[in-house]
């Protein structure tokens, strides 16, 4: 990944970073293991008391984390936004589990807390009536909110302006643009893994949820019906205004004609500062979706090149 996304980051940022994604996708991957689940969920414990981690991939998770801050030690702010996702991403696993085991007569997971009193209370017979359950519309946020906790988005973003330790690019020039820079890394992989969570069954996915939470409004399904085509299509648009405003927000596209045509940046406006920003920006959003093309993990294969070229 690291490679197709940062494609101006020296061997220590792109080693950095692949140590991360490699752990993170191990362990999104191993959440039906028990012992696993137990140790991820005293990592952020750990962590803030100063604590070692009992698990061998989590003390290898942990070193690169500090590995991550380190490189980020300059600007706390940019900091904070590239290193605390990686911590909160296993909290977000957590989470998703909880989501997958909800017993619907309790509303309630094994795994929250109150859920053996509630379930106490049902074998003595003295659990009240269900709850009816909220409208659709009250969640309608909450899909968005899980799949932003669980992209790393920020941390992906930070990571676009820091391709040596050294580089210093100031975080007030791009700042603007990273709520959506955020919001193109979460739902873009959305996007682009949903043919393979449906060739796996999987169901707690943003689209699936986000579906579920839109399903009052009209759609192109049977009887007007809202379908997950239908929330796709939605997401695609979305994201695609996203790009158009980061583009904007950062001037690719007069920094891509400076570079291009050999003008001078001081009669657009524009420093050296602010192109090499816009041009960081393009490799990430390019790279970005070629990763996920390539990757075996999407099995998106069947989508060629040549495709996109005709149309």
């Amino acid at each position: 990944m690291t490679e197709w996304c940062y494609p101006y980051a020296d061997t220590e940022v792109k080693t950095v970073l692949a140590k991360l994604n490699a752990i993170t996708i191990y362990i999104d991957d191993s959440l039906d293991d028990e012992t696993m689940c137990d140790e991820i969920s005293k990592f952020a414990h750990h962590v803030y008391i100063g604590e070692s981690q009992p698990s061998g991939i989590l003390n290898l998770y942990h070193g690169a984390i500090k590995e991550l801050s380190h490189l980020f030690e300059g600007d706390p702010v940019q900091r904070g936004l590239a290193v605390t996702p990686w911590i909160n991403f296993l909290d977000v696993c957590l989470l998703e589990k909880r989501l997958l085991t909800i017993d619907k007569e309790l509303r309630a997971s094994p795994y929250d807390m109150g859920y053996q009193d509630l379930a106490q209370q049902r074998s003595q017979g003295i659990l009240g009536p269900a709850a009816r359950e909220t409208l659709p519309r009250a969640r309608i946020n909450f899909p968005l909110y899980f799949r932003y906790r669980s992209a790393i988005a920020d941390a992906c973003s930070a990571a676009i302006f820091k391709s040596t330790k050294e580089q210093s690019l100031p975080l007030s020039r791009y700042i603007i643009a990273v709520p959506d820079i955020s919001f193109y890394v979460a739902i873009m992989n959305d996007l682009l893994s949903f043919h393979k969570e449906e060739k796996l069954g999987e169901s707690i996915t943003m689209i699936h949820l986000h579906t579920q939470s839109l399903k009052e409004n009209s759609g192109t399904g049977a009887s007007g019906k809202w379908t997950t085509l239908d929330t796709f299509n939605l997401l695609c648009d979305e994201v695609r205004d996203a790009t158009f405003r980061i583009d904007e927000l950062l001037r690719l596209q007069d920094c891509e004609r400076i570079v291009r045509d050999g003008l001078d940046s001081r009669d657009m406006g524009l420093s050296g500062v602010d192109i090499t920003i816009a041009l960081q920006w393009r490799g990430f959003r390019d790279g970005y979706i070629s990763w996920h093309l390539k990757s075996q993990r999407y099995k998106l294969d069947f989508i060629q090149a040549e495709q996109f070229q005709q149309n």
